[in-house]
């Protein structure tokens, strides 16, 4: 629930008047459309009661905005009484159409009123994804594709984390469809570009822009070897009463392999973190990292996959309260070589966070 604005309550209002105005020779009660709407799934009154409340706003989720839709594209719907919810494969083409235009508006007023998008910038200020430079790896062998001269020459072979990169990007440029966003190798960032939000992608062993910024912001949390692992480095707390604690990846019967053959690797860790651009203080730092590009994966998933953005959102003004300074090391699971989406309420999903280091505090 959120305090209610002119805008985070015009869905509230539109649901109310949906349901008093619509069908002007049935006023609903909120009972009735409560029974109605459960033949769909089921929803209480004090449910309904709670999405129409112009004070403190509960948003619906998409789905029951869909039911609402169907629901009022037809006359049907309370002729006769009491009322019922026809089935979507009765509806006629021309109720078809008015529920595609009722869900639109109902989804409109919906994203307007969500309080809680990390990744939407309503400055409408430009917008720069800083990656880390694979060429100046002696690690990663990089195909022909990668050279100048090939006549079949790809810019992005030279770019890390793509599964990443590509999934922010276009949620990025989506959630902010008039602002500029654009993406460099840290190698090849201009001036201009660092005081725009910025969006720092992966670790700092190819990316000289995130080594400087680490030096410039006051991070509670810092990449170093660790000799158990030789595929990335690893997270460890500088700051608290947990100072010296580092957080592991996890491997397939605990075996990290060697350099030239590294083990399977079964979780990862992600972080997540929002901070004050240091160059542009109106503008956001916000870092999406990993020992391994699983955990930078599952850092920009946490707020992109809409399986478990929302509920994501919420642990984020739970936790921090609206916050631009914070930090969240996740763990990420792999499975089946597919990395999963952190769901941040899950338990032990959050390893630490700060402010308030003890999820839960």
């Amino acid at each position: 629930m959120v305090e209610a604005t002119a805008v985070t309550a015009s869905l509230a209002k539109r649901l109310r008047e949906l349901r008093l105005s619509h069908f002007p020779d049935a006023k609903l009660t909120q009972a009735q459309l409560a029974q109605a709407l459960s033949e769909d799934e089921k929803v209480g009154v004090s449910t309904l009661s709670a999405w129409e409340n112009t004070v403190t706003v509960t948003l619906p989720p998409p789905s029951r905005l869909s039911t609402y839709a169907r629901f009022f594209a037809t006359a049907r719907s309370v002729e006769p009484m009491p009322p019922r919810l026809i089935p979507l494969a009765d509806l006629t083409p021309e109720e078809d159409q008015a529920r595609e235009r009722l869900e639109s508006e109902l989804f409109r007023l919906r994203s307007e009123g969500a309080p809680l998008r990390s990744w939407r910038f309503p400055d409408e200020a430009p917008i720069t994804i800083i990656c880390s430079d694979l060429s100046r790896s002696d690690e990663v062998k990089l195909g022909p594709l990668s050279d100048e001269d090939n006549p079949n020459y790809t810019e992005l072979y030279s770019y890390a984390d793509l599964d990443a990169l590509v999934g922010l990007f276009g949620h990025l440029c989506s959630s902010n469809p008039t602002s500029s966003v654009r993406y460099r190798l840290g190698s090849e960032a201009r001036s201009e570009d660092l005081t725009n939000h910025l969006v720092l992608l992966g670790g700092i062993a190819w990316n000289d822009i995130t080594r400087r910024l680490n030096d410039s912001v006051d991070l509670p949390v810092k990449q170093v070897q660790n000799e158990k692992i030789h595929s990335g480095e690893v997270f460890e707390i500088t700051g608290s009463d947990r100072f010296g604690e580092q957080f592991l990846p996890r491997w397939k019967n605990d075996n990290p392999g060697t350099p030239d053959k590294p083990g399977m690797l079964i979780e990862d860790v992600g972080m997540l973190a929002r901070l004050p651009n240091p160059f542009n203080v109106n503008r956001t730092l916000t870092y999406c990292n990993g020992i391994h590009s699983r955990g930078v994966l599952g850092a920009v998933k946490c707020l992109t996959d809409p399986d478990v953005r929302e509920k994501n959102e919420e642990y984020l003004e739970e936790t921090f309260g609206g916050s631009n300074r914070f930090v969240i090391l996740m763990r990420v699971a792999v499975v089946g070589g597919r990395t999963i989406s952190p769901s941040l309420n899950n338990p032990g999903a959050v390893l630490y966070h700060w402010p308030n280091q003890t999820p839960g505090n």
